[in-house]
């Protein structure tokens, strides 16, 4: 092969934990993405002592707790909860 010639294309292949159930693969991730930008927001407004925006910080505690409400509805929804024996 030379130089300028590439191999057979990369596929994007998930890769699954054997822990992981079949309900997570193919998770739409705009749920992942605002929670994580949630905690990102509320980290900082917590982590920042020079301005303690009460308000702000309030208003992301909410938004972090709805986040992670409406992440855990969605997996409820597709079963997760099932997937192992807990409580």
């Amino acid at each position: 092969m030379s130089s300028r010639e590439l191999p057979e294309p990369l596929e994007d292949q998930r890769l699954t934990s054997p822990d992981l159930p079949p309900a997570c693969i193919g998770f739409d991730t705009s749920l992942s993405c605002r929670l994580a930008q949630a905690k990102t927001r509320l980290d900082r407004l917590e982590h920042d002592h020079r301005s303690r925006d009460h308000s702000a910080l309030a208003t992301a505690r909410v938004e972090f707790s709805l986040a992670a409400r409406a992440l855990a509805d969605a997996l409820i929804a597709r079963g997760v909860h099932t997937h192992r024996d807990t409580d």
